[in-house]
């Protein structure tokens, strides 16, 4: 069966919109292959959907409430989908050893994506991470100097 770029955008679409922003973990199998990969950055690599499902539960009322990833462009060649998002959420719990500040921040990233079989096989994401961390007051860059 052959799928269009269009119908692997809808796949990443979904999930975005049926998970991530719902915070409903119940659907995972409707949009990711049993065999998967999630590649996080700093926040770590989980292999196969138990693995990825236990840290998705972990994270579900974790640091940052309110959470919610907007799409602001999609790009897709082949099996490969590419989200270029804002991700935003107010920063309720501990977050990478850090207590919570109370703030809200919100942040770029970019999320690639590859659909086998209408199914994410993999995907590997780059956050903004320190400019989520210099709106929460958790760090600051050094004063220039001349």
């Amino acid at each position: 069966m052959s799928t269009s770029t269009q119908d692997n955008i809808s796949v990443v679409q979904g999930f975005i919109d049926n998970v991530l922003n719902t915070g409903d973990l119940s659907t995972l199998e409707r949009y990711w292959a049993e065999d998967m990969v999630w590649r996080g950055g700093s926040l770590g690599e989980y292999h196969g959907l138990p693995e990825f499902k236990k840290f998705a539960e972990a994270n579900a009322a974790g640091a940052f409430s309110g959470m919610h990833l907007e799409p602001q462009r999609f790009l897709a060649d082949g099996d490969t989908v590419v989200a270029l998002f804002t991700n935003s959420g107010t920063h309720t719990g501990p977050f990478m050893g850090m207590p919570a500040t109370g703030k809200q921040a919100k942040w770029n990233g970019v999320g690639i994506y590859r659909i086998h079989e209408g199914k994410i096989a993999e995907a590997t994401f780059v956050e903004d991470v320190l400019a989520m961390l210099l709106q929460l007051g958790i760090t600051s860059l050094p004063a220039a100097t001349s």
